[in-house]
């Protein structure tokens, strides 16, 4: 019998955190086993997309990113490479107190592993991203593929271009997000993501444009019972402030406030001027300076509608397997980057250990890993997402104060998450084949 090889052209879809992570993670892995390997990333965008605001890296996210060698890239890109966050302050909307903390360091002000949080641009991670890609001699990226569909077949799988073109490959990885074609066309036909009720509403903001003093050492969190609105320093300078708002938006007024290419300036003016509205009616009673400059501003907010993808689906074929949000996008929290690089380093180490295994097997393997684990992230971070929905006085300050107990109470378990490693934790150990168990069996009858 012909012993299996692993995979030597491996397609990845999508070039986000999840499908670069996964190209640089199984370059790392695999290229020791395998001297040809070729790892290609299609991406559905013709350029880099810069859509996306700024994201948070939590001690595990910048712990992943080093291994992957784009935490050095992104500290060389200088004030540009995102702003070290010691923790994330929370604050009421109301009353203007200081209502807890999400802490990305230890009791002694170190980060956990070495690593605090970091608040950066997307786009920012992304070249950083890119960078190290280009020297990876074994990954190439390729722009302006739009995935329509794809088919297995037994020692290959394809997957088709809307411009005519396919990619073949050994293994197909779907890493292209909440709405993955790979998985709606593909992998599980039909299970569109979901959209949530609620929204971002975002925009970024020159600090030195607000005469109010910062409330915030470096990022926050303020709550409201129509929402909550994070404001963020997104750069080591301090002057760019991140802010967005996270609010109950209607299925039918999300087509009323969508900017798209092509609109002309009335059209865009109107629908801009139309969310400062939506800002200031929700938020216009805040009792902190700084945020009240920036609700009454002239900031050109962004809505982002936020959707999910429910439990319980489909997440591989035979040759074809789904990654980050293509397979369980869940409402986003501040976590949302560290799962999408979890994902990408766990599957290539399983690649690799099992990489004697049929793909069935990695796939098996990689499910029982991960699957009760986002399916429990998917839990909490709805449970997250309700608190945001609007609500009445009196409900506002009960959510007030369950926030600090919730933040109390949970603490020791937000710090044991910071600990997490995907590099180091143990991987299911694959089944002896027939063909060992068959000589194991002939040796011991031999002996006996």
């Amino acid at each position: 019998m012909e012993p299996i090889r692993p995979p030597q052209n491996i397609a990845i879809i999508g070039a986000g955190i999840a499908g670069i992570a996964c190209a640089l993670a199984i370059s790392q892995e695999l290229s020791p086993f395998v001297p040809n390997l070729k790892i290609t990333v299609y991406e559905r965008h013709d350029i880099l997309s810069t859509s996306g605001g700024a994201i948070n890296l939590t001690p595990v996210a910048q712990r992943h990113l080093a291994r992957l060698g784009v935490l050095d890239e992104l500290d060389r890109m200088g004030t540009e490479g995102g702003a070290d966050v010691d923790a994330i302050e929370l604050f009421s909307m109301r009353s203007g107190r200081a209502i807890g903390s999400i802490k990305f360091t230890d009791n002694q002000g170190k980060g956990f592993g070495g690593y605090k949080g970091r608040r950066v641009m997307r786009i920012a991670l992304s070249v950083a991203m890119l960078t190290v890609v280009e020297r990876a001699p074994n990954v190439e990226i390729v722009f302006g593929k739009k995935v329509i569909d794809g088919e297995e077949f037994e020692d290959r799988a394809v997957v088709r271009f809307q411009d005519g073109t396919e990619a073949v490959g050994d293994l197909i990885i779907g890493c292209d997000g909440v709405h993955s074609a790979v998985r709606t066309r593909f992998v599980d036909v039909g299970r569109s993501a979901e959209y949530t009720g609620l929204s971002f509403l975002q925009a970024t903001i020159d600090s030195d444009s607000i005469s109010s003093p910062a409330h915030f050492r470096t990022s926050s969190l303020n709550i409201s019972r129509h929402g909550s609105m994070l404001a963020s320093y997104c750069d080591r300078d301090s002057e760019q402030i991140f802010v967005a708002a996270i609010v109950q938006f209607s299925r039918e007024a999300l087509t009323r406030y969508r900017l798209e290419p092509g609109q002309d300036w009335a059209t865009q003016n109107k629908i801009r001027c139309a969310l400062r509205a939506e800002v200031r009616d929700r938020f216009g009673k805040c009792a902190i300076p700084c945020i009240k400059e920036i609700i009454e501003s002239k900031a050109d907010w962004m809505l982002y509608p936020v959707y999910q993808v429910r439990p319980g689906g489909r997440w591989c074929l035979n040759r074809v397997i789904l990654l980050g949000d293509a397979a369980h996008a869940m409402p986003p929290r501040d976590e949302s980057a560290a799962y999408a690089l979890d994902d990408a380093i766990l599957f290539s180490r399983i690649l690799s250990t099992y990489r004697s295994e049929p793909l069935t097997e990695v796939f098996d393997a990689y499910e029982k890993l991960r699957r009760n684990t986002i399916n429990h992230a998917f839990k909490e971070s709805r449970r997250m997402w309700a608190r945001n929905r609007d609500m009445g006085f009196l409900e506002g300050k009960v959510k007030e104060w369950m926030m600090s107990f919730h933040l109390r109470s949970n603490e020791s378990s937000r710090e044991a998450a910071w600990e997490f490693d995907a590099t180091k934790i143990a991987l299911p150990t694959p089944a002896p084949s027939e063909d060992i168990v068959s000589l194991s069996s002939f040796l011991r009858d031999r002996t006996l």
